[in-house]
């Protein structure tokens, strides 16, 4: 039975659950995962951080001063700069965050709900990477990476990683600096704050309403030497102080209300459904194929063969290779994937197909016996004739 399979089902049976295989996994169900990944993702940033605004440039007395006031519950100020970055080698330019005060590192978009891996071991000079940098890369956990700091090149390692920062292009990392490495910025820089600062609300509208009609980004205010006289500088500091900067805060909670999406599940079904119909059919055309008949009626049901042995090689081969070749596929994908997939968007229907191939191959193993039973009827009637 066995070497008959071998020769005449083995590679119909191969190339059949390779098409289904690579039909469902490519067309239906990776491309509904990776819908519903791309939908956690522009939600996540959004949703699984403390953060409910981004103000530009606070001085540094506004980041001390500005929490308890005005609805404001933290904040987490960092400089932003893109610069190339080496790692494993390799150069590329990169969103760089950097900030000397962690104590409320909890608010940003590197929270415990967005992390994907830790270090074990805690390193010297940690930087935080997310998603798109390591994939860019090749990064991982260790990993060593350098940039330049004013004259001075820093080393970092790689000690967490986390879900891509989104709301930068291209991914980002995070570090920690010194008091002495602010100062360095500050010297070399044309402002006197930071590039931004992340805001939790203890009051969503009582800050709201201050950031977006009241604040002031005071990290612009040049001092009073940069300019020759007394007019010019009251020229700048009317410029900044009369101006709004409704349209350069970030709300959080707008922008994640706007983005709620619901999961589909449809498309996974309709591969599921056409696995049933290609295996269902498939075996219908077989147990119909002049040959099989042949050599089942003539050489072993008359002989009291049984055929049953050939039917369940039948169920487990095409089962085995369907599921084994469509989880291939699908790890390939999922590993090819240029942005982060959450074990959220694979979730439980990635093993719907695997259970409509069960279900399509326990049918045709009940409907080939069926077939068989009536073969062997016909054979025995043909041989009680023939006495």
């Amino acid at each position: 039975m066995a070497g008959y399979w071998v020769r005449h089902r083995l590679l119909p049976t191969i190339l059949m659950s390779a098409a289904i295989a690579l039909v469902t996994s490519f067309l239906f169900v990776y491309p509904s995962i990776q819908r519903q990944a791309n939908d956690y993702n522009a939600q996540s940033i959004y949703k699984n951080s403390g953060i409910d605004f981004i103000a530009p440039e606070p001085s540094f007395n506004q980041t001390s001063d500005l929490p308890g006031t005005h609805g404001i519950d933290k904040v987490f100020p960092f400089f932003l700069t893109k610069t190339r970055i080496n790692v494993n080698g390799t150069q590329r330019t990169t969103t760089v965050l950097l900030s000397d005060q962690f104590q409320n590192f909890d608010i940003t978009m590197y929270s415990k709900s967005r992390l994907i891996e830790r270090a074990d071991t805690e390193y010297d000079n940690p930087v935080i990477a997310d998603w798109q940098f390591c994939h860019d890369t090749g990064a991982k956990i260790g990993d060593t990476l350098s940039l330049t700091m004013g004259e001075e090149n820093i080393e970092f390692r790689i000690s967490a990683v986390y879900e891509t920062n989104s709301i930068y292009d291209g991914g980002a990392v995070l570090a920690e600096i010194s008091e002495a490495q602010k100062e360095t910025i500050a010297r070399q820089s044309d402002n006197n704050g930071y590039s931004g600062m992340y805001i939790s609300a203890g009051d969503y509208n009582t800050c709201r309403s201050y950031l977006t009609t009241e604040y002031r980004p005071l990290g612009r205010l040049k001092d009073r030497d940069r300019f020759s006289d007394n007019d010019q500088y009251q020229v700048h500091y009317d410029a900044i102080m009369s101006s709004g900067y409704a349209n350069e805060i970030t709300d959080f909670r707008v922008r994640g209300d706007g983005l709620d999406k619901g999961s589909n599940s449809l498309m996974i079904w309709i591969g599921a459904i056409l696995a049933i119909v290609v295996i269902v059919g498939f075996n219908m055309i077989m147990s119909r194929r002049g040959c099989e008949k042949v050599y089942f009626k003539k050489h072993c049901i008359p002989k009291g063969q049984s055929v049953k042995p050939y039917y369940i090689l039948v169920f487990a081969s095409e089962s085995i290779f369907s599921i084994i070749l469509y989880v291939a596929f699908m790890l390939f994908k999922l590993k090819m994937s240029k942005e982060f997939i959450p074990d959220t968007a694979v979730g439980i229907k990635i093993v719907i197909l695997p259970l409509a191939v069960i279900i399509a191959e326990v049918i045709c193993l009940v409907m080939n016996y069926s077939m068989l039973s009536e073969m062997t009827r016909k054979v025995d009637v043909e041989m009680k004739s023939t006495k």
